[in-house]
């Protein structure tokens, strides 16, 4: 390679075994993923399994390459500016995944707020994942499951306490 292009723009020097352990990252942020997915997809939600699935191994490879990106920048002396903004790039796009899943019914009733919710966790759990933080983002995982199902749960209940049996 020539000597004047920028590391950067060579690509990062990532091993075949660490590439592989990034893969292997990715598919665990499929599994979290797919499993908020799951629930959605037996509450007959438009985005399901796979839309999940899709969300969490996205935002886990783009946090993935952002930190490759930026750690290959300060090994090379270059200015590495704002590690954050990989973040901040998944987290936004994820929101107009998220407001494309919301449909306004009437004047009182707006649907898919629960599962652009659920998609925007999606991401923060591949994003946990891309950053190898492995047990926070099953906890997290767990956690949503559990509001997703149990909340429900609740929320019908009320609903039906306060004569609001609309759904």
């Amino acid at each position: 390679m020539l000597a004047y292009v920028p590391a950067l723009m060579r690509g990062p020097d990532v091993s075949v075994a660490d590439q592989l352990e990034l893969v292997g990252l990715v598919a665990l942020a499929i599994v979290l993923g797919a499993l908020i997915g799951a629930e959605r997809e037996l509450a007959n939600k438009s985005a399901g399994l796979r839309t999940h699935a899709l969300v969490a191994a996205g935002s886990a490879l783009g946090v993935a390459i952002g930190h490759i990106l930026y750690e290959t920048a300060v090994a090379d002396g270059m200015s590495a500016g704002d590690p954050g903004r990989a973040l901040h790039g998944v987290l936004t796009g994820i929101g107009f995944i998220g407001a494309g899943a919301i449909i306004r019914q009437s004047n009182t009733s707006v649907e898919g707020l629960t599962t652009a919710a659920s998609l925007w966790f999606a991401a923060g759990v591949g994003i946990a994942t891309g950053l190898g933080l492995y047990a926070l983002a099953a906890g997290a995982t767990v956690l949503g499951l559990l509001v997703l199902s149990l909340m429900r749960r609740v929320d019908s209940g009320l609903r039906r306490t306060l004569g609001h049996d609309d759904h």
